[in-house]
C-alpha cells in the first residue's frame, strides 16, 4: 500500500489533509467572517440591472434574459423554499452570499497547494471576498457568486487530477476527470462565459499528461458526465409549457429554445469593440485594480512576477493563460451600461486575488531569510511583521468597501419602480428602455402584485417571445401612415389619443408631441392638442440619505433621473435655456465623487451630454459646449459626440471636429448622419476626394439616402464631374420631393440647365 503523508502536495482525498485542526480553523475563519458579512449587507427587495429579472424567474418559476440560467432558477427556487425567512429577495441574496464564501474557502485552497502557506491562502480569500466589484454582486440576487464558484472548484479539481496521477492513482485520476465535465456542465447551465476558459484547462491537461486526458475511455465518460451536468437546461421548455407569468423568450418550441440558450436576443456587442481602442480599455483595466484591491493591489504584482520565479512554468502559465481568457472576452464587448460598471471583470479579480496570495508568500519567505541571517528572534519577528501586515490589507478593504455595497437598507429600485407605476392613470401603456426601469417595474407587478394594470412595454424588448407590445403597432389612426421606421416612436403616435401613454424613455426628443412631467414618468402625446388633463407636478425623492446614495451609481442616476426627464419635456418644448441649466445641474452631480472607473460606455451619462450639447448648440452657445462635453471622458473614456463634433465645426477647428467625427464613426459605423456631417466637413475643407469615399460609403449602407445623393452630387460637381452629379441630384428629388434636400437639388439642377 503507497505511503501517503499529509503534506499539502500529497494528501489523498477531496481537499488536503486539515492537520491538527488548522485547516479546519482557516476555513471555518474564512466562511463565517465572510458569510456574516454578507448577509449584514444583503439585499432586502429589488435591486437595479438583472436582479428583478431574476427575482421575477425564481418567484413564477419561469423564464429569464438568455440563456436563462436554468441551474440558478432551478436551485434559488429550492434555497428560497428551505430558508422560511425574509423576503425573496433577502433569500436570493443568501443564497448569492453562501456562495460568495464558499469561494474564498476555494480560493484558500488553492493558493495553500500552490504556496504551502496558509497566511497567503487566507489573504487571497479575503482578498477576493472583499473586493469591491463581487462583494457588490454577491449580496444581491445575481448568478455571479456561482459562478466564480464553479472556477474556483474546476481549478481545485484539475489539480486534484494532477495529484493523483502523480500518486499513481490512475483510476481515481479519471473520476476525478468525470466529475471535472460534470461540474463544468453545471457552470455551463449557470452562466454562458464558463466556455471561454476552457482552452487553460486543456492546456493544463496536456501539459500534465495528454495521453490520460484524452485516453478514449475517459472522452466518452467525461462526454456523458457534460451532458447530466448540461440537463438543467430542460428546465426553459418545461418552464415555458406551464405558461408561467413572466416568460422571457418563450422557450417552448425547439427554435426558439435554441435562441434562448445562444444568447440570440442579447447576443449584439460580442466581439465588437473597436479595435483602436482596444489598448485604450485594455490598460484603463489596471486601473481598476486600484479600487478593487485599495492599497494593496500591487501585491498581486509582486506574486505573479514571483510565480515565474520558480523552476516549474506550469502553473503561472496556467493562471495567466486563464486570467487572459476571462478578461478579453469581456473587454471586446461593446455594450452601453446604464450607469458607471465594470461588473463582468469579476473573474479577473478572482485570478488577481491568487496572485496577490503569491505576492504574502513571496515576501514572507523573503523576510523570513532575510531575518535568519541576523538572528532566529529577528527572522520570527520579522515574518509576524509581514503576515500581520498583510492580514491587514484585506481588512483594509472591508473597511473602504462596506458602505459602499451595504444593500441592507437599499430601497431606490423598489420606490422608483413604485413611484413609476402609481404616477400613471388605471388601463395605461408605460414604455420603458432601460433594464434598470423595466425589471423593478415588472417585479413590482409579478412579485409584489402593484398595479397590474398598467402595461410595462419595453421598447427594446419588442419582438421577444414573451414580452407584450408588438399588438400596440397593429393599431393605425385615421389617416395615419408610419413614416418613422422606430417602434417607440410609432406607438406614441398610433395610441397616444386611445390610451393614456407614459413614457421613461429620456433620450428621444419629439418637438411634435405634448408631454407632460410627472415627475419619474412623463405623460405624453402625438400632436400639438393643448395641455394634457393630468397636472405637471415635481418628482417625489426617492428615500435615504443623498450622501450615502452617491456612492452607488444605480442609486445616484435613480436620483437624478426625475430631473433629466424634466429636461427633455423643456428640450420638447423648445426651452433651449431651461434645459440647458437641468441639464448643467445634474451632470456634475452625476460625476461627483465617483469610485468605480468605468470600462464600458455609460449610456446614461452619455446621452444626457449629447443632449446638453445639442441644447447649447441651439443657443449658439458653441464654446460652452467645446468646454463643458470633452470633461464626460472623465467618467466614460469613450465618450463620443456629435453636438461636439459641430461645435468644433463652427468654431473653426476643423482639426478637432474632424478627430471627434471620426471618434464617433469608430463607436458607430452605421451612423449615416455622423459619416454625412464628416463629408459635409470635408466639402469646406475642400478635401473632395475624402467626402467621394465617404459618401459612396454611406450610399452603400443605405442608397435611398437622399440627403446622401444630394451632398455625393455636390461632391461631384465641385470635381467637375458634371454628368454623375446630374444623375446623383435626380435621384435625391426623387427619393425627397417634397423635403429639403429634394428642394436642394432641383435648385441645382435649374441652374445647371
Amino acid at each position: 500500500m503507497q505511503n501517503e503523508t499529509a503534506s499539502a502536495d500529497s494528501a489523498p482525498g477531496f481537499l488536503v489533509r486539515l492537520k491538527d485542526n488548522t485547516d479546519v480553523l482557516a476555513l471555518a475563519f474564512l466562511f463565517i467572517l465572510t458569510f456574516a458579512l454578507y448577509v449584514s449587507a444583503a439585499a432586502r427587495t429589488v435591486t437595479f440591472s438583472d436582479s428583478g429579472d431574476f427575482l421575477m424567474g425564481i418567484s413564477t418559476v419561469g423564464n429569464i434574459h438568455g440563456p436563462g440560467y436554468p441551474l440558478y432558477l432551478m436551485s434559488a427556487k429550492l434555497f428560497s423554499w428551505m430558508v422560511p425567512f425574509g423576503s425573496l429577495a433577502f433569500r436570493a441574496s443568501l443564497y448569492s452570499a453562501i456562495f460568495a464564501s464558499l469561494t474564498t474557502c476555494l480560493i484558500y485552497w488553492i493558493v495553500f497547494r500552490m504556496t504551502h502557506s496558509r497566511v497567503s491562502g487566507v489573504v487571497a480569500g479575503f482578498a477576493y471576498a472583499f473586493s469591491y466589484t463581487f462583494w457588490y454582486e454577491s449580496v444581491i440576487p445575481e448568478t455571479y457568486a456561482i459562478n466564480t464558484f464553479f472556477i474556483a472548484l474546476l481549478i481545485v479539481l484539475i489539480m486534484r487530477w494532477e495529484r493523483l496521477l502523480k500518486e499513481g492513482r490512475r483510476q481515481s485520476a479519471d473520476n476525478t476527470l468525470c466529475i471535472f465535465a460534470f461540474v463544468f456542465g453545471l457552470a455551463l447551465a449557470n452562466h454562458f462565459s464558463i466556455i471561454f476558459v476552457l482552452p487553460a484547462f486543456l492546456f493544463f491537461a496536456l501539459d500534465t499528461s495528454w495521453r490520460d486526458a484524452f485516453a478514449p475511455r475517459n472522452l466518452l465518460r467525461m462526454a456523458a458526465f457534460l451532458a447530466i451536468g448540461l440537463l438543467p437546461y430542460i428546465y426553459e421548455p418545461a418552464a415555458a409549457f406551464r405558461g408561467p407569468a413572466y416568460n422571457y423568450g418563450d422557450p417552448s418550441t425547439l427554435i426558439r429554445w435554441y435562441h434562448h440558450i445562444t444568447v440570440y436576443y442579447q447576443r449584439a456587442g460580442l466581439f465588437e469593440y473597436p479595435y483602436r481602442l482596444f489598448p485604450g480599455r485594455f490598460w484603463r483595466y489596471f486601473g481598476t485594480l486600484a479600487t478593487e484591491f485599495p492599497y494593496y493591489w500591487w501585491l498581486g504584482g509582486i506574486g505573479f512576477l514571483a510565480a515565474f520565479r520558480k523552476r516549474s512554468k506550469k502553473y503561472p502559465l496556467f493562471l495567466l493563460f486563464l486570467f487572459l481568457l476571462v478578461l478579453i472576452p469581456v473587454m471586446t464587448y461593446n455594450q452601453l451600461e446604464a450607469v458607471l460598471r465594470a461588473h463582468f471583470y469579476y473573474e479577473s479579480y478572482l485570478l488577481v486575488s491568487l496572485w496577490i496570495g503569491f505576492g504574502v508568500a513571496y515576501l514572507a519567505r523573503a523576510f523570513k531569510l532575510l531575518g535568519g541571517h541576523l538572528d532566529r528572534l529577528v527572522e520570527c519577528a520579522a515574518l509576524a511583521l509581514v503576515v500581520v501586515l498583510a492580514l491587514l490589507c484585506p481588512l483594509g478593504s472591508l473597511v473602504v468597501h462596506y458602505d459602499k455595497v451595504d444593500k441592507s437598507n437599499y430601497y431606490y429600485a423598489r420606490d422608483m419602480a413604485k413611484e413609476m407605476l402609481e404616477s400613471t392613470e388605471p388601463g395605461s401603456v408605460l414604455l420603458v428602455s432601460l433594464d434598470n426601469v423595466i425589471f423593478p417595474c415588472l417585479y413590482m407587478q409579478i412579485v409584489e402584485g402593484l398595479r397590474a394594470d398598467v402595461r410595462v412595454i419595453g421598447t427594446r424588448s419588442l419582438g421577444v417571445p414573451g414580452f407584450p407590445g408588438m399588438n400596440l403597432l397593429e393599431y393605425a389612426p385615421p389617416g395615419y401612415t408610419a413614416q418613422n421606421g422606430d417602434q417607440y416612436t410609432q406607438i406614441v403616435e398610433r395610441n397616444s389619443h386611445r390610451l393614456p401613454v407614459y413614457t421613461t424613455i429620456s433620450e428621444v426628443v419629439a418637438f411634435e408631441w405634448t408631454q407632460e412631467w410627472l415627475g419619474y414618468v412623463i405623460k405624453v402625446r402625438s400632436g400639438d392638442s393643448g395641455p394634457l388633463a393630468a397636472e405637471e407636478r415635481g418628482p417625489v425623492l426617492l428615500p435615504g440619505s443623498l450622501s450615502k446614495s452617491f456612492k452607488d451609481s444605480d442609486a445616484r442616476w435613480a436620483i437624478l433621473f426625475p430631473e433629466a426627464l424634466k429636461a427633455l419635456v423643456l428640450y420638447s418644448r423648445k426651452d433651449y435655456r431651461g434645459a440647458a441649466n437641468t441639464y448643467g445641474e445634474i451632470i456634475p452631480k452625476f460625476q461627483e465623487s465617483v469610485y468605480v472607473p468605468t470600462l464600458y460606455g455609460c449610456a446614461s451619462f452619455s446621452q444626457y451630454n449629447e443632449l446638453w450639447g445639442q441644447v447649447l448648440n441651439y443657443q449658439k452657445q458653441y464654446q460652452e459646449t467645446a468646454d463643458n462635453l470633452p470633461k464626460a471622458r472623465v467618467i466614460d473614456p469613450d465618450f463620443s459626440s456629435i453636438s461636439l463634433s459641430r461645435a468644433y465645426a463652427t468654431l473653426g477647428d476643423f482639426s478637432s471636429a474632424i478627430n471627434e467625427y471620426d471618434r464617433y464613426s469608430t463607436l458607430f459605423p452605421d451612423d449615416t448622419s455622423a459619416l454625412l456631417d464628416l463629408g459635409e466637413l470635408y466639402i469646406r475643407l475642400e478635401e473632395y476626394q475624402q467626402a467621394d469615399q465617404l459618401f459612396k460609403k454611406v450610399l452603400a449602407m443605405a442608397p435611398n439616402d437622399s440627403r446622401g445623393h444630394f451632398l455625393y452630387g455636390r461632391t461631384l460637381l465641385l470635381e467637375g464631374r458634371e454628368s454623375d452629379a446630374r444623375r446623383e441630384l435626380a435621384k435625391a428629388a426623387k427619393l425627397d420631393p417634397n423635403g429639403q434636400f429634394g428642394q436642394f437639388a432641383r435648385d441645382i439642377l435649374n441652374k445647371l440647365r
